[in-house]
């Protein structure tokens, strides 16, 4: 009789627990389907975002990259001036702004291009570049000034530094500073072995310019 009366006892609070449920379900059905939907919802609505941002994404790519003209690449650039694609339609343009002289319009599309969320080696191209057009520019001072700054930065990598040095060294030399030049050049001897051997030999060799250079001896 005991075991019957437990047995009867556990049936019925499980029939209790699921009579509970039911009133649970019952009472909160729409709160439930509501998350539910909204799940869905959501779900749904992040597919959709990124579909429609990697369509935009083809699209000002596409548009980017057809651009030709400087007045083309300037409306594409107006269009979507920080998709991925826009740094190297901001390259192109400044290859046609320097083609064409027009140095002042080249520099400010580099200054955009550092700016951007770009890579290391190409923020570091793009400050070469813009020494280099300093330069064609005839601002020899301001040019040697720059690649001599860029010579000295430490997260730079050797081969960039070596080439910034010997840039530095030879238009200091061509304004007659020969102590810059020479200091500018040491920098290119002292440098490890390795990828910037190519830059290493040409401070070198331009070091021999320079009467009693010690970097020659």
């Amino acid at each position: 009789m005991t075991k019957m009366k437990l047995k009867n006892q556990d049936a019925k609070e499980v029939f209790d627990d699921f009579e509970r449920f039911e009133i649970f379900v019952h009472e909160r059905w729409k709160l439930m389907l509501s998350i539910g939907v909204g799940v869905v919802l959501a779900v749904a609505a992040y597919g959709i975002i990124l579909h429609v941002n990697k369509s935009a994404s083809n699209k000002a790519a596409a548009v980017l990259g057809l651009a030709k003209t400087e007045a083309e690449l300037l409306k594409a650039l107006d269009e979507y001036p920080d998709k991925p694609a826009s740094v190297r339609t901001r390259l192109r343009l400044v290859k046609l702004y320097v083609d064409e002289k027009k140095y002042d319009e080249a520099l400010a599309q580099l200054d955009l291009v550092k700016k951007a969320d770009v890579s290391k080696e190409i923020r570091w191209r793009s400050e070469l570049d813009a020494s280099y057009i300093m330069e064609l520019k005839g601002d020899f001072v301001a040019a040697a000034e720059e690649f001599d700054r860029i010579g000295t930065m430490a997260f730079v990598d050797e081969v960039t530094r070596s080439e910034a040095n010997y840039a530095a060294g030879r238009l200091y030399l061509k304004s007659g500073n020969t102590a810059k030049a020479e200091k500018c050049l040491k920098r290119i001897s002292s440098a490890g072995d390795g990828s910037g051997d190519f830059w290493k030999k040409q401070g070198r060799f331009l070091a021999t310019q320079i009467p009693q250079s010690p970097v020659t001896k």
